[in-house]
């Protein structure tokens, strides 16, 4: 459960649903109620499925380029501290900005907001650094996949809440969520870089 807890924290920290409310808001502008909320529900899907794809292959991917589970874990915690620092200054990590952005709005629920903004290089190597620092039964990082699947839920959920309440999403509001979450995204990379540094030394670098 503390596995999980903590997991699930680091993802809902980096993808901060808070803070990407408002952005939300702005894109699905344009569009009626009904299309409002099936484009929460489209996000929702498409940050799931971005952070599930990356806790499933990132194992791989890391064999492939014969990197030790250990040195990325380190270098994936220190990932995570910079966007915690980032956060701690009062806005969102540039690491998950893109200026690209579509022109329609349906589009523009997948690209940018869903990927990078929500799920972005930070989000995508937290997830990775989850799927390899928590033991996988199975074969599948379960533990992962569940944090993901709770983060999209949550993040679901505060799109479809911002909606019908939108004046809750105040900028104030905003800058107190972004910086304790990056409090938190900083406590825990520090925590998984130095596993990730004991346990690289204590087997040898291998």
């Amino acid at each position: 459960m503390n596995e999980f807890l903590q997991a699930f924290v680091s993802l809902l920290a980096i993808t901060n649903p808070i803070v990407a409310a408002p952005l939300f808001l702005g894109i699905v502008a344009g569009l009626p109620l009904d299309g409002k909320r099936r484009a929460a529900r489209h996000a929702g899907l498409a940050v799931f499925a971005i952070l599930a794809g990356a806790a499933l292959g990132g194992r791989y991917v890391l064999e492939l380029f014969g990197i030790s589970l250990d040195a990325f874990r380190t270098a994936g915690g220190l990932v995570i501290i910079l966007v915690g620092l980032e956060m701690l200054r009062g806005s969102p990590s540039m690491i998950q900005q893109d200026a690209a952005s579509p022109e329609d709005p349906r589009d523009r629920v997948f690209v940018p907001f869903a990927m990078p903004l929500v799920a972005g290089p930070g989000a995508i190597t937290t997830a990775i650094t989850l799927s390899v620092t928590y033991p996988s039964r199975l074969y599948l990082p379960v533990i992962a996949l569940i944090a993901a699947a709770g983060s999209a839920l949550v993040l679901w959920a505060t799109l479809h809440l911002a909606l019908s309440r939108q004046r809750l999403v105040t900028p104030r509001v905003e800058r107190i969520v972004t910086r304790f979450m990056g409090l938190i995204l900083v406590a825990i990379g520090f925590q998984i870089g130095m596993l990730g540094i004991r346990d690289f030394f204590g087997s040898g670098g291998a």
